[in-house]
C-alpha cells in the first residue's frame, strides 16, 4: 500500500471516529456535557501536576497514567472509570510512603462521586466512601506528615465532603428523572387525544356515512327510478370516497405512534369498555340487536398489547355491520379480563335476507390484526358451526 493511500485510509478512520463520537453525544444531557468539561479541566491539570511532579517508581508512573486513561474515559465509561478512579485512589494512598509524587486525584475522586450519584445505588455509596474513607485514614495514621489529615475531624470533613458531593449527583439524576417524566406524560397526552380524536371521527363520520351508503343501495333496489332522478349515484360516489378517506385518516392517526406513549391516565379496562359502549350504541342505531358482556377485572394500563386488543375490538364491530344481517341474526361479544391475558368470544348468525345489501368494506381485515395479535403471543381461532360465525382471540397482557 502506497503511503497517499495509507494517508487517506487513516483520514477516513479518523473522520469515522468523529462522526461516531457526534452521533453519540447527540443524547447527551447537559449535565453529561458539564461532566465531559470538568473531565477534560481535571485531565489537563492531573498532566500538568505529572509533568510539574513527575513520579519516582514505577507504580507511580503507573498509577498517574491511568488516571489520565481514568479521566479521559470518565464521560464515555461512567461507572466503570469512576471505580477505576476510587481503585487507584486507594492504590495511592497505600504507596504514598513510597512514592508521593505524581498527580492528585482529589479532583477525579469527586468526579468519581458525582458520576456514581447520577446513578444511584445505597450499596454502590457505602462501598465507596467506606473503602476510600479506610484508605485515607490508613495513609493518615501511618504517614501524617504526607497526608495532612487532622484526626479525627480531617478524616470526617473529608467523608462528609465525598458524601455531599455524591448527593449532587443524586440532585442531578433526580431532575433528569422529572424531566423525563414530564414528556413521557406529553407524549401520553397527545396519545390520548390522538386516540380520542380517531375515536369521535370513526363514531361520527365513519358510521354516518355507513349508513348513508346502506339507505342509498337500499333506495336503489327498491326505488330505482327516484334513485337515478335524485342523482345518487354521484353521492353514493361521493359517500364512498369520503369513507375511504375518514378510514385512511383513522388509520394515520393509529399509526402516528406507539400505544406505548400513549394513555397512562386509562386502564386497559375502562379503553375498552369505553370502545364496546360505542360500538354498541352504532350497531344498535344502525337497526342491529346484540350486546357486549365484559366480565373480570384488570388494572393495567394502556400498553402497546392493550392499544392492539382495542384495535382488534374497533374491527369486530366493523365485521359486524359488513357480514351480519340485523333482520336475520343477533351478535353476542363476551370479555373476560385476569390480571395476566384477556379473552374475546364473538358470535352471530351468517343467515342474510334478500333485502340486505353488505355496506363497503373498510379495508381492515381481521387478518391483519390477528397476525399482530399472534405476534404478541396471542391465539386466534376463526370457524362456522351450525349457521354462527365464531371467532376467539386470548391475548397475553405480559410482554
Amino acid at each position: 500500500m502506497s503511503r497517499r493511500n495509507r494517508g487517506n485510509s487513516t483520514h477516513e478512520a479518523v473522520l469515522r471516529g468523529i462522526h461516531g463520537i457526534r452521533r453519540h453525544m447527540a443524547a447527551w444531557s447537559i449535565a453529561d456535557k458539564v461532566i465531559l468539561c470538568l473531565s477534560a479541566a481535571a485531565l489537563v491539570v492531573a498532566i500538568a501536576e505529572w509533568i510539574m511532579n513527575p513520579p519516582h517508581t514505577v507504580v507511580g508512573v503507573v498509577g498517574a497514567m491511568l488516571l489520565c486513561v481514568a479521566l479521559a474515559l470518565l464521560p464515555w465509561r461512567g461507572r466503570l472509570a469512576a471505580w477505576m478512579i476510587v481503585i487507584i485512589g486507594v492504590i495511592g494512598d497505600m504507596s504514598i510512603g513510597f512514592d508521593a509524587t505524581g498527580p492528585s486525584g482529589t479532583w477525579a475522586l469527586l468526579l468519581a462521586m458525582v458520576v456514581f450519584g447520577r446513578h444511584p445505588r445505597i450499596p454502590e455509596c457505602i462501598a465507596t466512601i467506606g473503602i476510600t474513607m479506610a484508605s485515607v485514614t490508613y495513609a493518615t495514621i501511618r504517614y501524617p506528615e504526607i497526608m495532612g489529615y487532622g484526626i479525627p475531624n480531617g478524616i470526617m470533613n473529608f467523608g462528609i465532603g465525598l458524601f455531599c458531593v455524591y448527593l449532587i449527583g443524586v440532585s442531578i439524576w433526580y431532575r433528569e428523572r422529572q424531566r423525563a417524566q414530564q414528556e413521557i406524560r406529553h407524549q401520553m397526552e397527545q396519545a390520548q387525544l390522538q386516540l380520542m380524536a380517531a375515536t369521535l371521527l370513526h363514531d361520527a363520520v365513519s358510521g354516518s356515512l355507513t349508513r348513508i351508503l346502506i339507505t342509498a343501495e337500499r333506495m336503489k333496489r327498491e326505488r330505482p327510478d327516484d334513485y337515478a332522478r335524485c342523482g345518487m349515484e354521484d353521492i353514493v360516489g361521493y359517500a364512498t370516497d369520503a369513507l375511504h378517506k375518514t378510514h385512511q385518516a383513522i388509520e394515520m392517526v393509529h399509526g402516528g405512534g406507539s400505544a406505548a406513549n400513549g394513555t397512562g391516565r386509562f386502564t386497559l379496562l375502562v379503553a375498552v369498555r369505553a370502545t364496546a359502549s360505542s360500538g354498541d350504541r352504532r350497531l344498535h342505531e344502525l337497526g342491529y340487536h346484540g350486546e357486549t358482556l365484559i366480565q373480570g377485572e384488570c388494572n393495567r394500563q394502556l400498553d402497546d398489547r392493550g392499544y392492539a386488543f382495542i384495535q382488534l375490538l374497533h374491527e369486530i364491530y366493523t365485521n359486524i355491520e359488513r357480514h351480519c344481517d340485523p333482520q336475520c341474526s343477533t351478535y353476542r361479544i363476551h370479555l373476560r379480563f385476569a390480571d395476566d391475558a384477556v379473552t374475546l368470544l364473538q358470535t352471530n348468525g351468517t343467515a342474510t335476507s334478500e333485502q340486505w345489501v353488505a355496506p363497503p368494506k373498510s379495508g381492515r381485515g381481521l387478518a391483519l390484526h390477528g397476525e399482530q395479535i399472534k405476534a404478541l403471543g396471542g391465539t386466534i381461532r376463526i370457524g362456522v358451526n351450525d349457521g354462527q360465525w365464531r371467532f376467539f382471540c386470548m391475548m397475553p397482557l405480559n410482554s
